[in-house]
């Protein structure tokens, strides 16, 4: 398995899931998502793939990376996200503020990475979807 080892964080690829392990204190602003997104197509070979993030740690989305995320065209091919959080508490904050939220692709906080993984495995992957 290859990992990718950015300042900020881990990344590697279990078929169909793109693993994103952030480092404590991150910031990701727009340059660092398109570096993450173009990761992401590489390791999936060009195909539809949903990713799990371990955001337990600090980590913290610029307003401009929040607007980037939000738009279908800058992550085509990312057709769901498992977000691992902290606490159960955390995650039912992060769920009720991600219902205001337009995505094209599902996104879910989780407190397990078994749970989030059987999530994500029940994703279909068409290029339609």
């Amino acid at each position: 398995m290859t990992y990718i080892q950015l300042p900020y964080v881990v990344i590697h690829y279990d078929e169909p899931v793109v693993v994103f392990n952030y480092k404590n204190k991150t910031q990701l602003g727009v340059p660092e998502l398109k570096k993450i997104v173009g990761i992401s197509t590489e390791l999936s070979g060009g195909k539809p793939y949903v990713t799990f993030s371990d955001a337990r740690q600090n980590i913290d989305l610029t307003d401009q990376a929040r607007h980037y995320l939000a738009v279908p065209e800058n992550m085509p091919l990312c057709k769901a996200a498992a977000i691992l959080v902290s606490t159960t508490l955390y995650s039912y904050a992060v769920n009720f503020a991600l219902q205001f939220s337009k995505r094209t692709y599902p996104v879910k906080a989780f407190v397990t990475e078994e749970k989030a993984r059987e999530w994500l495995v029940s994703i279909p992957l068409n290029i339609n979807n």
